[in-house]
């Protein structure tokens, strides 16, 4: 029993003894491996045996010719100048209705008849106003007629002169009054109704008004009058772009109604005000729109060009972040890398711009730099 005892034991030793001798082989074996890179300060070295050499890819920091570009929301507007809300000048019953929604117009056409009894009235004062200056006049004229036969005073011809000047001012006054309304009583006819004319030439876009209909506030327009064979496209910009733009920049923009359609332009103006409220001011571009299919009130989105500059960049995926910091790896000669801290700009498609830290042409971790941190 005891030489059993024995014999076993001597065995479990003997198996122990072979497990260490094979785990220090293994340690061994472990030790002697080379590194896949070295650390020396901030250069990181790579061992000719390295896994590493047939892995990392390296890329040049170059200098490419970018152009800015800046997008925002818009708007299809009409120009103000070439769109006119027309308003009846008084109250009245409106007459007859001279044109249709649609119809194209030229300026100074007639729209609108009204019935106002305030326009009569004014008619009415000018007639009163023509009296009495023919009246004053030849009262003047035979007052002058007796001082030169010196039977009338003076001061009688001098009251005479004060009254026809005053008849003349009243008669100015009602013919003034008349003209505001586009009525001039030299060659109008006398008990017209009140016409209302077309200020401008275009088409008919919006019609608010039907024949018979009393109106008695004028700030309801009768109708809309707009030339819409040129628009404003009016993009609003957040008041830290401003600095990107110009007068005459190019612009592309692309409407909700035709997303398959592209529209380029120029910048016509931009805004002098900044909105205090949304911080935005309005940057405007013209388009000629002889079909009129920019209609105002469709909505764009205008993507602003700006000038061409030279710009040095790197793989965007060569960056490698450290709190606030960025680096890249830089190869200052074969299979020796550097932490270089840089400073960035925009990214641009796949690659970033660096505005510091770098010069063109050095040669740049691409990828993987974040096993070296």
């Amino acid at each position: 029993m005891h030489v059993k005892q024995n014999r076993l034991s001597a065995v479990l030793l003997i198996g122990l003894a072979i497990s260490l001798t094979g785990c220090h082989r293994a340690a061994t074996s472990n030790s002697d491996a080379s590194p896949e890179f070295e650390r020396q300060g901030n250069l990181v070295v790579i061992p000719e045996k390295s896994s590493l050499r047939s892995r990392l890819v390296f890329d040049s920091a170059r200098a490419d010719g970018l152009q800015r570009t800046l997008t925002a929301p818009g708007v299809i507007e009409a120009d103000p100048q070439k769109f006119a809300k027309v308003f009846p000048p008084l109250s009245g019953r409106l007459l007859r209705l001279h044109v249709q929604l649609g119809d194209s117009v030229t300026n100074g056409q007639l729209l609108a008849s009204l019935n106002s009894p305030d326009f009569f009235a004014a008619q009415n004062d000018f007639v009163k106003a023509k009296s009495a200056v023919q009246l004053t006049s030849r009262a003047l004229k035979r007052q002058q007629e007796l001082l030169e036969n010196k039977i009338a005073a003076q001061k009688d011809v001098e009251q005479a002169t004060s009254d026809y000047e005053s008849a003349q001012s009243d008669l100015d006054s009602a013919k003034g009054r008349l003209a505001v309304f586009g009525f001039d009583p030299d060659k109008d006819k006398l008990g017209e109704p009140l016409h209302v004319f077309s200020p401008l030439p275009g088409r008919v876009v919006d019609m608010a008004s039907a024949h018979g209909e009393f109106r008695n506030d004028a700030t309801a327009p009768l109708m809309t009058v707009a030339d819409l064979s040129t628009v404003w496209l009016t993009a609003s910009i957040q008041e830290k772009d401003l600095r990107f733009l110009t007068n005459g920049q190019s612009i592309q923009a692309t409407l909700a109604a035709y997303p398959n359609e592209g529209f380029t332009g120029k910048v016509l103006f931009i805004g002098a005000l900044v909105d205090p409220d949304i911080r935005t001011a309005k940057v405007r571009i013209a388009f000629a729109n002889p079909n009129e299919r920019l209609k105002p009130g469709m909505f764009a989105t205008v993507k602003f060009l700006g000038f061409p500059e030279t710009q040095l960049t790197v793989p965007a995926t060569s960056v490698v972040q450290s709190g606030s910091s960025a680096f890249v790896f830089e190869q200052i000669k074969p299979w020796n890398l550097q932490s270089q801290e840089v400073k960035l700009g925009a990214l641009q498609g796949d690659r970033i711009i660096v505005t510091e830290g770098l010069k063109p042409g050095a040669s740049v971790l691409a990828k993987e730099g974040v096993l070296f941190q």
